[in-house]
């Protein structure tokens, strides 16, 4: 990978982290100001817990792929561990290359459900289309089976090693 694309790469890993700390924060001040509002005021506000639940959508979404970029995310990867070298490469591959294709359906559902919510969108908060929140689900699952189908094509771990910030998309 050229020196160029390499920093493209790693600009675009530092803006999912901090996406994803920013994501928590907000959720972590909104729930914080819900408690105060509720407890010392008698009050709060009525789209908090929408925006909250779809935040935590959206948080989990980042994380996982987070967790597929470094080779985190949950594996059934004991067969993978007792091969030798080029086998387990392919299981790896062939492993990689399964969960893309589950990920790149959910994909393709996550945007059914989009079109079908656009078609009779009710008001999510604050005026928001209700589809706009669920617009993580085929993105999120899209990019996720971008990044484990590229991940197929790496290294495989070691044998009882756990995955690592290079290996991956």
């Amino acid at each position: 990978m050229s020196t160029a694309a390499a920093r493209l790469l790693a600009l675009l890993h530092r803006l999912e982290d901090g996406l994803l700390a920013l994501a928590a924060l907000l959720l972590l001040l909104l729930a914080l100001a819900q408690i105060v509002l509720r407890a010392g005021f008698d009050a709060g506000w009525s789209w908090a817990e929408p925006v909250s639940r779809a935040g935590v959508l959206w948080l989990a979404m980042l994380g996982a792929l987070g967790a597929a970029r470094q080779q985190r995310h949950i594996a059934i990867d004991a067969l993978p561990r007792l091969l030798p070298g080029p086998w387990r490469r392919l299981v790896h591959a062939l492993s990689n290359l399964a969960a893309a294709a589950v990920c790149g359906w959910a994909a393709w559902i996550g945007a059914g459900l989009v079109a079908a919510e656009r078609e009779f969108p009710l008001v999510f908060a604050l005026g928001i289309p209700s589809w706009v929140p669920m617009l993580v689900l085929p993105a999120g699952f899209g990019l996720m089976a971008l990044r484990l189908a590229i991940g197929a094509f790496s290294a495989p771990p070691p044998p009882g090693a756990e995955g690592g910030e290079g290996q991956g998309a």
